[in-house]
């Protein structure tokens, strides 16, 4: 049983509203953002001359046979 027992019928509840925008860590991208990321990885990627790790790999594997 209750210490206090709420004889009048009233309930109070309060939750604490949550707005994404208020987190900091929390960011939505545009697509435009993301293309523009996925087009400069790729001009990294074409400006190599060489892939070491692709490399090791192959080495890796040709060394095993």
């Amino acid at each position: 049983m209750d210490e206090f027992p709420n004889t009048n019928g009233y309930s109070f509840s309060w939750t604490q509203p949550y707005n994404v925008s208020m987190n900091p860590f929390y960011s939505a991208p545009g697509v435009e953002t993301e293309m523009a990321r996925l087009e400069q990885v790729d001009r990294w990627v074409d400006a190599m001359f060489a892939y070491p790790d692709a490399e090791e790999v192959l080495n890796k594997t040709r060394r095993q046979t």
